[in-house]
């Protein structure tokens, strides 16, 4: 089964996500932050990053730099997030404007995250 990451302030973001990735058959970690993200990665191993560019405590752009500087984690897949074009992320393996078409996301995901769940 494949785990992804799924890294949003927004709870209710995180349960869309948390239902979407699942009923697709991914295991899903949550995190509200970048910097609890990072913690989160002491314990597990995603096959993929989901995450917001717009959080508070380390938004999504320095949580991809800091995946990106460390060589456990650079070659983790990232899917950017974000409500607005000019956020999206360049670092990003992908990015996904929100709102979002629910297959398309999905699509995103298991190509990046080698297959599914």
């Amino acid at each position: 089964m494949r785990t992804i990451l799924v890294v949003d302030d927004d709870s209710s973001m995180r349960f869309l996500f948390k239902v979407l990735f699942e009923s697709a058959g991914f295991e899903v970690v949550e995190a509200h932050h970048g910097a609890n993200a990072l913690e989160r990665l002491r314990d597990i191993r995603p096959d993929l990053v989901v995450t917001d560019l717009m959080m508070p405590v380390m938004d999504g752009r320095e949580l991809i730099a800091a995946l990106r500087s460390d060589p456990e984690t650079a070659s983790i897949p990232v899917i950017a997030t974000s409500a607005q074009l000019a956020n999206a992320s360049h670092a990003a393996d992908a990015v996904v404007m929100k709102p979002f078409d629910p297959n398309k996301l999905l699509e995103t995901a298991r190509s990046l995250s080698g297959g599914g769940g």
